[in-house]
C-alpha cells in the first residue's frame, strides 16, 4: 500500500515539476520537496528491500555507480560544511540530495512493468503539454515567449528533448503496432518541433548526439526500409539544426554569443582556487563576482555577471570540488552506458531512458541544466525505475521483503517530519512573510520580523529589517542599536557579501558620529568601506563611497586613488569623474580638474543612446548633474556643459 502511494506521490511530482519555472520558484520547490520527502518515506518505512544474494552487491555494476554517486554527493555535503554562506550551501545540498534520494527510493520500490510503462506514459504527458504551450506562445513573440514557462528556453528544451527520447523509442519498440507507432511517432514530432522553434543550441546538439546513437545502436535490428528512413531523419535533423540556428543568429545579433569561454576561464581560475572541495553547493552565484571578467563591446565593462559556468559539471566542481564532481559524472556516464547497452525490452523504455540521460548529459557540457529541479528529479525518478527493472529481469522474480518494525518507522517517520519543518516548511513561510513585508511596505515590519525569526539563517531579512529601521523616521540611538544588530548578524551570516559592511559604514559616517558624539565613528566607516572594497574588487561603486568619505574626512590624496582604481575598473563612471574634478578643483589643481570635467562630459555624450539593462549600469552611468553644472561654472567651462541624460 505504501508503496503504492509512493508511485501516486512521484506521478503527481512528474507532472507539477515543470510549473513554477521548472520547479525553482520558492511554491513549486516547496510542493516538490514535500512530495518527494513523502515519497522517500513511505519507501523506507515501509517493506525492506529483500535480501541480497552473498557478494551481490559488488557484483552489481548499479551498485557500483550508485556508491560512487553517493560518495560524490556526500562530498559536497562536506564541502557545504566549510562554505562561507551556510544558507546558500544548504540549498544546493539539497538540489544534490533530493535527485539521489529518488533515485534510490525508485530502485528500492521496484516498480513492475506496468507502473514503469505508466511512469513513462506520465513524462511525455508532462512533457507534451509543454511543448504545446510552447508552440502556442511562440506565436506571440518567438522563442523567447516559447520558453517563457522555464525562463530560459534552452532548459525548456532540454526537458522536451526527455519527452522526445521516451516517444522516439516507445515508436520504434519490437511489441508496437502500427496504430501505437504512429501514435508515438506524431507526439515525437510533436516534441521535434517545440526543439528547433525554440533554437536552443545545447538542446539540438543533444538532440543530434542522441539521435545517431539511437541510429547506430539499432542499425542491425532495423529493416533495410527502418534504416533508410533512420538515415533520412538524421540528415534532415542536421539540415534542420543548421537552418534554424543560422536564422537565429543572422535574425538577431548577440554580443555575448561567444562568451561562454571566457566563463569557462574564469570558472577554472574559481576550480584552481579551491580544487578539493570547492566553495560549497550553490555558492557559484555568490562567489563568482571576485572572477568576473571585463566585457569591452559597450560602456559598462563589468555589468554582466555569470551565476552560473554554462556547464553543469564545471559549475559542479566548483562549488562542491573536483573529486565530488569527477565521482558523481563518472556515475551518470557509466549509469548510462549501461542503460545503452541493457538488453532491449518490449516496450523500448530501458533504451529511451539511456538516451534521455545521454542528451541531458550532452546538453550539460555548455548549460547549467542542474538549476531546474525538473531537470534532476524527473531523471532520477526515471533512472531509478529502469535499473529496478534491469535488475529485475537479470534476477527474474524477487521475493518481497520483511515489513520493517514498528520501531523503524517510528524513528523514520520522527525524522521525516523534523526535516519537513527545518528544511521545507519554515524557510518557505519565512519567504511568504517577507514577500508580504515588502508588499506592505513600511506597515509590513513585522512580518519581516517574523519572517527573520522563521528563517534565522537568512542575511537578507537582517539586512531589509535594519533597512527599514533607517527609512521609518530619525534614527534615535535605540533605532541605530537595532539597525546595527540586524546588519552585523547578516554580515556574520554571509560575510562575503560586501553590502553589508557598507551598510555599517555609512551607518557609522552617517549617524553614529552625531548621536554619540563619536570622534572615532569615521575611522570605523573607513574600515568598513574598505571591506567592502575587498569583498567586491571589481565593483567600483564601494570605492565611490571610500572616496566620498575619505575626502569630507580631509585626505583628498587617498580619496584621488580610491577614484582612479574605481575608473580603470568603469573608465564610463560618471559620478566618480565628476568627484575626482571636484576633489582636484578642491585642491588647487584647476587644470586637471577641467581635464577630469571634460572627459566627463565627453562620457556624458558618448551614452546619449545607451540603454542601462543592469542595476549594475544604471549605477556606473547616473550623471551627477547638479556638482557637473556647479564645475562648469566654477572653471568658467564656456557654453553648455553638456546635455543631461
Amino acid at each position: 500500500m505504501s508503496r503504492r502511494l509512493a508511485f501516486v506521490l512521484a506521478g503527481a511530482i512528474v507532472l507539477l515539476a515543470p510549473f513554477g519555472q521548472g520547479g525553482r520558484e520558492p511554491l513549486a520547490l516547496f510542493i516538490l520537496h514535500t512530495l518527494a520527502l513523502l515519497c522517500v518515506v513511505l519507501v523506507f518505512i515501509g517493506q525492506a528491500a529483500p535480501p541480497l544474494p552473498s557478494m551481490a552487491v559488488l557484483a552489481d555494476p548499479w551498485a557500483r555507480f550508485a556508491a560512487l554517486a553517493g560518495a560524490g554527493v556526500s562530498l559536497a555535503l562536506v564541502s557545504a560544511l566549510g562554505a562561507s554562506y551556510p544558507l546558500a550551501a544548504a540549498l544546493g545540498a539539497l538540489d544534490l540530495v533530493v535527485p539521489f534520494a529518488l533515485f534510490v527510493s525508485a530502485v528500492r520500490a521496484g516498480p513492475d512493468d506496468r507502473d514503469f510503462d505508466r511512469l513513462r506514459a506520465l513524462v511525455v504527458a508532462s512533457t507534451s503539454l509543454q511543448a504545446l504551450l510552447a508552440l502556442l506562445r511562440y506565436g506571440h513573440g518567438g522563442a523567447l515567449a516559447a520558453g517563457r514557462s522555464f525562463f530560459n528556453r534552452n532548459h525548456l528544451a532540454a526537458y522536451l528533448n526527455v519527452g522526445l527520447f521516451l516517444a522516439l523509442t516507445s515508436a520504434c519498440a519490437p511489441s508496437a503496432t502500427r496504430r501505437t507507432r504512429a501514435l508515438w511517432g506524431g507526439v515525437a514530432a510533436l516534441h521535434l518541433l517545440g526543439v528547433f522553434l525554440l533554437e536552443s543550441r545545447g538542446a539540438i546538439a543533444a538532440l543530434l548526439t542522441a539521435l545517431l546513437v539511437f541510429a547506430v545502436r539499432g542499425f542491425r535490428v532495423f529493416s533495410p526500409r527502418g534504416r533508410t528512413i533512420m538515415i533520412g531523419a538524421l540528415l534532415v535533423c542536421a539540415l534542420g539544426a543548421v537552418g534554424v540556428l543560422g536564422a537565429r543568429f543572422a535574425r538577431s545579433n548577440d554580443p555575448y554569443r561567444y562568451a561562454r569561454v571566457a566563463i569557462w576561464k574564469a570558472t577554472s581560475a574559481m576550480i584552481a582556487e579551491r580544487p578539493l572541495l570547492g566553495f560549497g553547493p550553490g555558492m557559484f552565484p555568490h562567489v563568482s563576482t571576485r572572477f568576473n571578467f571585463p566585457v569591452d563591446s559597450g560602456p559598462v565593462r563589468y555589468g554582466r555577471n555569470f551565476q552560473g559556468a554554462h556547464s553543469g559539471f564545471l559549475t559542479l566542481a566548483a562549488e562542491a570540488g573536483v573529486p565530488a564532481a569527477a565521482s558523481i559524472l563518472a556515475a551518470l556516464l557509466g549509469g548510462t552506458l549501461l542503460l545503452l547497452r541493457a538488453r532491449a525490452d518490449e516496450n523500448g523504455v530501458l533504451l529511451g531512458v539511456g538516451l534521455v540521460v545521454l542528451a541531458l548529459l550532452v546538453q550539460g557540457c555548455v548549460e547549467d541544466l542542474q538549476v531546474r529541479p525538473v531537470l534532476t528529479i524527473v531523471p532520477a525518478l526515471l533512472a531509478g525505475a529502469a535499473v529496478a527493472a534491469m535488475r529485475r529481469l537479470r534476477a527474474g522474480r524477487s521475493s518481497a521483503g520483511r515489513r520493517r518494525s514498528p520501531v523503524a518507522r517510528l524513528v523514520g517517520a520522527t525524522i521525516a517530519v523534523y526535516l519537513f519543518a527545518i528544511g521545507i516548511l519554515l524557510p518557505y513561510w519565512a519567504h511568504r512573510e517577507a514577500v508580504m513585508a515588502l508588499d506592505l511596505g513600511p506597515s509590513g515590519l513585522p512580518h519581516m520580523v517574523r519572517a527573520a525569526a522563521l528563517n534565522p539563517l537568512h542575511p537578507d531579512y537582517r539586512n531589509d529589517l535594519a533597512m527599514a529601521i533607517l527609512n521609518s523616521g530619525p534614527l534615535t540611538p535605540e533605532g541605530y542599536a537595532r539597525a546595527a544588530t540586524d546588519l552585523l548578524e547578516a554580515r556574520r551570516l554571509k560575510p562575503i557579501d560586501y553590502r553589508f559592511p557598507l551598510h555599517l559604514a555609512r551607518l557609522e559616517a552617517r549617524f553614529a558620529a552625531r548621536l554619540f558624539d563619536d570622534t572615532k565613528a569615521r575611522e570605523r566607516a573607513v574600515a568598513l568601506y574598505r571591506e567592502g572594497v575587498r569583498l567586491a574588487p571589481l565593483d567600483p561603486r564601494p570605492r565611490l563611497e571610500l572616496a566620498s568619505h575619505l575626502h569630507d574626512m580631509g585626505l583628498p590624496g587617498e580619496a584621488l586613488q580610491e577614484l582612479q582604481r574605481a575608473l580603470v575598473l568603469e573608465p564610463s563612471f560618471l559620478r566618480a569623474r565628476v568627484l575626482e574634478a571636484s576633489i582636484l578643483l578642491d585642491m588647487g589643481r584647476r587644470t586637471e580638474a577641467r581635464v577630469s570635467l571634460k572627459q566627463a562630459e565627453a562620457t556624458l555624450v558618448a551614452l546619449t543612446a545607451y540603454v542601462p539593462d543592469s542595476s549594475y549600469a544604471r549605477d556606473i552611468v547616473m550623471d551627477a548633474r547638479v556638482e557637473r553644472e556647479r564645475l562648469a561654472a566654477v572653471l568658467n567651462d564656456s557654453g553648455p556643459s553638456a546635455k543631461p541624460s
